[in-house]
Parts: structure tokens; C-alpha cells; sequence
């Protein structure tokens, strides 16, 4: 019954969620919006690698080439969830005064967090799906440049668990950062997007591990992120690591995320009721 309970109250949460991010314009300027951000990104580094290709030298590099992109285009979970979950609580709890109302609710913010995180899960999806199909198009299609990349060849039994794997991965960090955020009210502003920032310099994104200072190295070989773009990019063919154990330590992250995750919200929880923090507002 609980779990029942549970997944009904993520569901009503989610379909709030998606209500309050897509109905403020019509649904074709709510997609454009919502595409032209991961499409911008890519374009403006794929043409980077393009021009610098382009000047004497080895010439354009088609295998990093289609890491950017891959990279990029799955990235996009990681963005959307942090920055989303990150700036939360402070849209419920100051512009729409809901937070202690929820919190006080039979379904409670547990289930009403991870709502939310799937809504950010759903965009990022679609925006994904478009960013590779348009990836193909433009870079394979119109400007002919062969990159090695196969969408139809994707090694989906790799490609599903890790994503499945990385997205309650993210949603976990995403659920610290809502707690940090009921026991703060100036660090929501920066958050998440804080957070996405070094995960995009650290997860390998861009550039391999290896090309990071020494000192780094130790820290972005830590992050489940980095890993869970390793089996992405090798269930398209381009990733040569050790795919078995790239998935087993993503699980166990995982595992340990989400547990750290319930603990820190705890902690964050007990702070707020005790200092009465659920209805404070963000005067500026």
C-alpha cells in the first residue's frame, strides 16, 4: 500500500510538474524552447572542432567529433535534472507559497521531488532523441563530414541501463540539492547549474580524463557522470573502456547516491521543520 501510495503521489506530482513547465505558451514554442538550448550547445562546440579542424594540422578529428556529440546530447540529462530540482524549492516555496502545503500533505515532498525529477527526465528525453537525429542530419546529411556515427547500431542493452541507471542517479543528486535549498535561500540561484558546470568539465564531455591536470584526475574518475557517458558513448561504438566495469560502478553510485540522497534530506528536513523554514520566503 505504501508503495502504491507512493508511485500515485509521483504520478500526480509529475503530471503537475509537467502542467507548470509546458502551459505558460503554446506547445510549439514550449518544444522550440526547449530544443534550442541542447542544439545551441552543441553547435557552437561541434563548429569549434569543426574550424579548428579546418586550419593546417592533422585535419578534423571524425572519432572526437562524434564523442561531442554523443557526450552533448546525453549531458543534457544531467543539465536539465540538476538546474530543474536545484531551483525547486525556491520556486514553490517563495513565488507560489506551496511548499508547506505539500509538506504537511498525506503524499509528503518525497514523492512530489521525484515527480518533478522525471517531468526534467521527459524533456531531457525528447530533446536527446532530436539532438542526435538532428545531430546525424545536419553534420552526415548536409555537410557530408562521415562521422562515425550510428544511431541504428546502438547497443541498446548498454545504452537502456545506463541510462536508467544514470537518470536515478541524477534524480538522487537532484534531491540533495532540494534539500540543500530548504535550508539556504540565496544558493538555489546557482546551484544547480553550479553543480552541472563541473560535471560537464569533470564527466568528460568534452575532452577524455586524461587530458585534465593530475590533481583532477582522482576527482573525475569518482564521478558516477563519468561513467555513465563512458557506456553511452561505447553503446555507440565509441568509447574503448571496460564497459562491465564502467556498469558495475555505475550501479553501486548509484545505489550509494540515492542513500546519501535520503540521508541528506533527512538531516535538511529536521533542520527546516525546526527552524520553521518550510514557509520562509526569499525577500530581496
Amino acid at each position: 500500500m505504501a508503495i502504491a501510495d507512493f508511485a500515485r503521489s509521483t504520478r500526480e506530482s509529475f503530471l503537475v510538474g509537467w502542467k507548470i513547465e509546458s502551459n505558460w505558451t503554446d506547445p510549439v514554442l514550449f518544444a522550440t524552447y526547449r530544443l534550442v538550448q541542447p542544439l545551441a550547445s552543441l553547435l557552437i562546440v561541434a563548429f569549434i572542432v569543426i574550424i579548428g579542424g579546418s586550419l593546417p594540422g592533422p585535419g578534423l578529428q571524425k572519432a572526437y567529433m562524434a564523442r561531442i556529440i554523443v557526450s552533448n546530447a546525453f549531458f543534457v540529462y544531467v543539465a536539465q535534472i540538476t538546474t530543474n530540482m536545484g531551483w525547486l524549492v525556491n520556486t514553490d516555496r517563495s513565488r507560489y507559497e506551496v511548499l508547506k502545503n505539500i509538506y504537511i500533505s498525506p503524499g509528503t515532498l518525497h514523492p512530489y521531488f521525484v515527480g518533478r525529477g522525471l517531468v526534467s527526465v521527459v524533456n531531457a528525453t525528447i530533446s536527446v532523441i532530436v539532438t542526435l537525429l538532428f545531430s546525424v542530419a545536419v553534420f552526415n546529411g548536409i555537410l557530408n563530414l562521415q562521422i562515425p556515427i550510428n544511431l541504428l547500431s546502438a547497443n541498446l542493452l548498454l545504452l537502456i541501463p545506463a541510462t536508467l541507471l544514470g537518470v536515478a542517479g541524477l534524480i538522487a543528486v537532484g534531491y540533495m540539492l532540494a534539500a540543500v535549498s530548504i535550508v539556504s535561500n540565496r544558493l538555489e540561484f546557482i546551484l544547480g547549474e553550479s553543480v552541472a558546470g563541473v560535471f560537464f568539465l569533470l564527466g568528460g564531455v568534452i575532452f577524455p580524463i586524461s587530458a585534465l591536470p593530475s590533481w583532477v584526475q582522482p576527482m573525475s574518475a569518482a564521478l558516477p557522470v563519468t561513467y555513465f557517458l563512458d557506456v553511452v558513448r561505447d553503446s555507440f561504438g565509441l568509447s574503448a573502456t571496460n564497459h562491465l566495469f564502467d556498469m558495475a560502478y555505475l550501479a553501486l553510485s548509484t545505489v550509494a547516491i540515492i542513500i546519501v540522497g535520503i540521508l541528506v534530506f533527512r538531516r535538511a528536513e529536521l533542520r527546516a521543520k525546526r527552524l520553521g523554514l518550510f514557509d520562509r520566503k526569499s525577500e530581496y
